[in-house]
């Protein structure tokens, strides 16, 4: 995650796509939507994946979703199951429902895709077939770029995609420039300067978050030349590598679709130092601002740089006492920040959000788009968190926000709205992210994008942590640090 914030946008990967090349994979998926073979497999896959979100999203007249729900939906199922962005899906500062440009840059490419399938499917409900075959669309869509940059990478290292590799030392020599490519895009500018690639390649291998995406690399290769050699003679001498470009393929592929969940393990970690931070008693999902600078300070590590401004811009900052200005653990967590490969393409790989899966759990009991605040009471009250035990009686002002949302709408929560989302965020402060203020419009950057925004750097300097760190010092008393503290506003939107 060192990564972070140093590329340049100027050396991002293909500024456009095509839209016929997209239109003509969104019908490859749709005709397997209807046949049979490997691709109906894949979308019957994806299908029993979607079908506890699908079944409790609220639906049309005639049953399907509409494109919001469908964008909320694939935005879930990116980030729970791949460790996905996908610029054009997820949250950008408007609602879901809002349309995009219609100019066809890459970051939109994703809302085209939906405009394609409803052109499909005409008066036809999106349903839970269609929202497969987005996802699967979507997927191919990375899976293309990945290719492309493959094949970057066999340029860059002076050998043709028609031709065998020879040896492990090539395969190895081609992935390495692959991963360099994807997660450092700035490097790509070395891809005709063999010097300028070797030096680019030296300075990787000194980064810790290198060696674990090759590490990942290196773990998957082994799995593939495992199965690979099933079933063939164990006393071949034969060298067992990605010896052809679509081998090659099939390795970089899995490499996109899994170093995601892959590079979570960091974003816990730095979950528990976040925690840490305030100890574990502390119940609010909440760091002090002058005690997230302190291991900067103490010179014990210089993970948590951010300055107040880029924080806001991330709704990663609660102001509610501004005389003690607080980091909101998942929503910095989860924010742009820690997003990577973020110039390589529509996909980039971010923190997991923890909050999908306890939705899910959810979503798969109450299986309606509303359910009444006693059943969800008694749910939440089995559910476990990383950080929240189970089972647990919930407090009495949990219960008397929930009760609040459901006098708004008639008796019933509804499941996928900002005020349930605020509540989930009260009932698992570590794991659910603090929904935006309605309204807000500015979409959470990238540290690169929000420093060309404001000429800038998104890093506080050493002294204005101090400055912070001392005013909270001045001040008597403790915050308070429990839920019933919490910022709660009545403001729905669904």
């Amino acid at each position: 995650l060192a990564w972070v914030g140093v590329a340049d946008a100027s050396y991002g990967f293909l500024t456009r796509m095509n839209r016929d090349l997209v239109a003509q994979q969104l019908h490859t998926e749709l005709a397997a939507l209807l046949g049979h073979g490997t691709s109906r497999e894949r979308l019957t896959r994806l299908e029993d994946v979607l079908r506890p979100m699908y079944v409790s999203l609220p639906k049309k007249k005639d049953g399907g979703i509409d494109q919001g729900m469908a964008r909320y939906a694939l935005n879930r199922y990116f980030s729970a199951h791949r460790g996905w962005h996908i610029t054009g899906i997820s949250y950008d500062g408007k609602r879901w429902n809002e349309s995009s440009s219609t100019t066809l840059l890459k970051s939109e490419m994703p809302a085209f895709i939906v405009e394609v399938l409803e052109e499909h499917v005409a008066h036809k409900r999106l349903g839970l077939g269609e929202l497969a075959v987005l996802a699967a669309t979507v997927e191919d869509l990375v899976h293309s770029e990945a290719f492309e940059l493959l094949s970057m990478a066999y340029e860059a290292q002076n050998l043709s995609i028609h031709e065998a590799l020879e040896d492990e030392s090539q395969e190895d020599r081609v992935m390495m420039t692959f991963v360099l490519f994807y997660l450092m895009p700035w490097t790509q500018k070395a891809r005709n300067d063999s010097s300028a690639l070797d030096r680019a390649i030296k300075r990787a291998y000194r980064n810790r978050d290198w060696n674990l995406a090759m590490l990942w690399s290196d773990d998957l290769k082994g799995a593939i030349k495992y199965e690979s050699q099933v079933g063939h003679n164990p006393f071949s001498k034969t060298s067992a590598h990605f010896g052809t470009y679509p081998l090659m393929s099939r390795l970089v592929e899995q490499f996109i679709d899994g170093y995601g969940m892959f590079q979570d393990n960091q974003c816990r970690e730095l979950k528990n130092v976040l925690m840490d931070l305030e100890g574990w008693e502390r119940n609010d999902g909440r760091v002090l601002l002058s005690n997230f600078y302190s291991p900067y300070l103490q010179d014990v590590h210089h993970y948590f740089l951010e300055r107040p401004e880029y924080l806001r811009n991330l709704g990663s900052l609660d102001e509610t006492d501004p005389n003690r200005p607080s980091v909101i653990v998942p929503n910095y967590l989860y924010g742009r920040n820690f997003c990577m490969a973020t110039d390589s393409g529509i996909q980039s790989f971010c923190c997991v959000d923890q909050c999908n899966a306890l939705m899910e759990a959810l979503e798969r009991s109450i299986a309606h788009p509303v359910a009444s605040p006693g059943l969800i009471a008694e749910l939440v009250e089995a559910l476990p968190s990383d950080t929240v035990a189970a089972p647990r009686n919930l407090s009495s002002s949990l219960r008397w926000k929930l009760d609040t949302i459901a006098e708004q709408h008639g008796g019933h929560v509804p499941l996928h709205g900002r005020l349930f989302a605020q509540w989930m965020h009260h009932a698992f402060p570590n794991e659910c992210p603090q929904p935006r203020a309605p309204g807000t419009t500015e979409a959470p950057m990238t540290h690169g994008e929000w420093e060309a925004r404001q000429n800038t750097s998104s890093a506080v300097s050493k002294a204005e942590m101090q400055n912070l760190t001392d005013l909270a010092a001045d001040l008597e008393g403790l915050a308070c640090q429990d839920e019933t503290c919490m910022l709660w506003t009545q403001e729905e939107e669904l």
